[in-house]
């Protein structure tokens, strides 16, 4: 009875230590298998995460007319299937040589981290002129100016401006025009680096423009002065011409920003103040608008008289006209006579007597001439 509870207790244990070992082994194969599907799986993901384009970027900042070399730039991963027109794929493909025939130059200035596209280098062996830095159908022209023209020099390349034209209108006045807007600057002086940053004096700009704004620039600078109005960099509205004369002098003219906030205080009072005010304030506007419009009708006639051309009238001969006078014939007068009766002693006695004289009361000597009387 001893003996079989021992049996059975040893055999009980070497039961459970086999089971123990058993479930061990199975534990440890279970987690080799899931650390390797583990591993393939993260093997596979970034296998297929892994991008099969490159990209060639500047590698630090490049200037214009910088010579690229290998050190300038490096190749980077690309992710998607498009990439920029003109970018390079690798380096051997960007700079294909050491010497000077198969040299790159930049065309224009290039930030770390920016794709080197085919536009903005030279082809090998090309240098970097202004004339490839050009837009096509456009020319390059300059103009000579001064500091206070030319925007005390912190007009740079790249920038944009309005370019007015001062002159004389033949009658001892002047008047401004925008001859161009938004006209491009390639250059000032001979620096044709648009990453210049430092505003520096200069005696000539140069400008990107078509074959007619090359005209009348060319025209404009010996008819007048021109001078330079710097855009902000984001503006891109096209404003009216309107021509500026020694009357629009006279007006006074607010920044728009302080007539902004004069309107808003006049508008917050104005809701405090007392409502008949209120209707005086908008009348005193509505005249005031009114006159101002009448005030520019006046000018605008008063330009357009000034620039017509005088009329020349020829004077018209005056001849002298001989009327002859219509001498009318001579009537003869007839005299009238009348029959006047006088009664003497009982006789009537008859007479002749100018009617003539007697109608218009003339006391004339009458000659009577006596005739037949009946008895």
């Amino acid at each position: 009875m001893r003996f079989s509870t021992i049996a059975s207790l040893l055999i009980a244990v070497i039961l459970a230590g086999l089971a123990v070992y058993g479930a061990q082994n199975w534990l440890d194969l279970e987690r080799q298998q899931f650390a390797s599907d583990l591993l393939q799986r993260q093997s596979q993901a970034e296998a297929e995460a892994k991008p099969e384009n490159t990209i060639v970027v500047a590698n630090e900042a490049i200037s214009f007319g910088e010579r690229i070399d290998n050190t300038k730039v490096r190749e980077i991963a690309w992710a998607g299937d498009l990439k920029p027109e003109g970018s390079f794929d690798t380096v051997d493909a960007l700079v294909v040589g050491t010497t000077e025939d198969t040299a790159r130059f930049a065309l224009t200035s290039m930030a770390p981290g920016e794709p080197i596209l085919a536009s903005k280098v030279t082809d090998p062996g090309q240098r970097a002129k202004l004339s490839t830095a050009l837009s096509p159908g456009k020319k390059a022209i300059s103009i000579r100016v001064n500091d206070v023209l030319g925007v005390a020099g912190f007009v740079l390349p790249g920038d944009r401006v309005d370019i007015l034209l001062t002159r004389k209108d033949g009658k001892g006045g002047s008047f401004v025009d925008v001859l161009l807007q938004g006209v491009k600057v390639l250059a000032i002086d001979q620096i044709a680096d648009d990453r210049k940053d430092k505003p520096s004096v200069v005696r000539t700009v140069t400008f990107e423009v078509d074959t007619s704004e090359a005209q009348k620039l060319v025209l404009a600078s010996n008819v007048g002065t021109l001078s330079l109005a710097l855009r902000n960099v984001a503006s891109n509205d096209i404003e009216a011409n309107e021509r500026i004369t020694i009357n629009d002098l006279n007006e006074f003219d607010v920044a728009e920003d302080l007539l902004q906030a004069a309107v808003e205080e006049q508008n917050s009072a104005t809701e405090e103040a007392d409502p008949s005010l209120e209707r005086i304030e908008n009348i005193e506007m509505l005249l005031k608008n009114l006159s101002d419009g009448m005030a520019e009708q006046i000018r605008g006639v008063e330009q357009k008289i000034n620039e017509q051309e005088p009329v020349i009238v020829e004077r018209e001969v005056i001849k002298e006209v001989v009327v002859e006078k219509e001498v009318q014939p001579i009537v003869p007068i007839i005299p009238v006579k009348r029959t006047v009766g006088v009664i003497r002693n009982g006789t009537r006695d008859e007479y002749k007597v100018d009617a003539n004289n007697s109608e218009n009361g003339e006391e004339e000597e009458t000659t009577a001439v006596p005739e037949e009387t009946s008895q």
